[in-house]
């Protein structure tokens, strides 16, 4: 299996820290997107929506990350294992899980800070409060349970707990939300390589930001 991945990307570290869980071995790829190479023509052969995560199996490209989650879940989780459990009523709240990190959480990090990380620009108030309505969302989510979606690990949880590493890194204020706080730390002591992948992740970053600093 072809993995074309970034390490600074929440959703390519989710898959990542699945496949060691699943002891998977991936051909990876690294795609450099400040070098734009994830806009080359050979990827966008392969993926039209040229994103990472895409993983690629015997010639068929998977490239949304919950999709590629749920695909490794059910093809190489064994048996009795929750990360995408067999109940259909379980899996349909992993899956709206997955969905409001892709589709609420996610890119509200995105609009939020974008501007401000790669331009420098004033932060808007606007998307600064529909952020926080979404971590406030996820607080209520796990008011009551352990994980995400349950009181069992799923893949909801590897793929959240990246996207949330993005507000930790990004000095986001977690202290009004203690049951985020709560499961951040559970997911770090339970999700294997975590904190070593994660710091990988980090202390490129800070590497980045440093170079990108220096060009005023």
């Amino acid at each position: 299996m072809d993995l074309y991945y970034n390490i600074l990307s929440p959703p390519s570290r989710a898959i990542l820290l699945l496949g060691e869980a699943l002891q998977l071995k991936f051909n990876l790829i690294s795609l450099d997107v400040h070098r734009k190479d994830y806009v080359n023509p050979a990827f966008k052969k392969i993926n039209p929506q040229h994103t990472v995560p895409t993983l690629v199996v015997d010639g068929v490209a998977i490239c949304e990350p919950g999709a590629i989650l749920i695909y490794l879940a059910e093809q190489y989780a064994p048996a009795g294992t929750t990360y995408y459990p067999p109940d259909p009523l379980r899996r349909a709240i992993v899956n709206q899980r997955l969905l409001f990190e892709c589709g609420t959480l996610y890119k509200c990090i995105f609009v939020y800070y974008s501007p401000v990380v790669l331009e420098r620009a004033t932060p808007v108030e606007t998307d600064r409060q529909k952020l926080i309505e979404a971590v406030a969302v996820l607080d209520g989510i796990l008011q009551h349970s352990a994980f995400v979606a349950g009181d069992c690990l799923t893949v909801a949880d590897y793929s959240l707990v990246c996207t949330v590493s993005m507000l930790v890194v990004l000095k986001f204020e977690l202290a009004p939300y203690a049951a985020v706080r709560r499961w951040y730390e559970r997911c770090k002591e339970v999700i294997a390589g975590y904190t070593d992948l994660t710091q990988r992740a980090v202390t490129m970053f800070q590497k980045w930001m440093e170079q990108e600093n220096s060009k005023g």
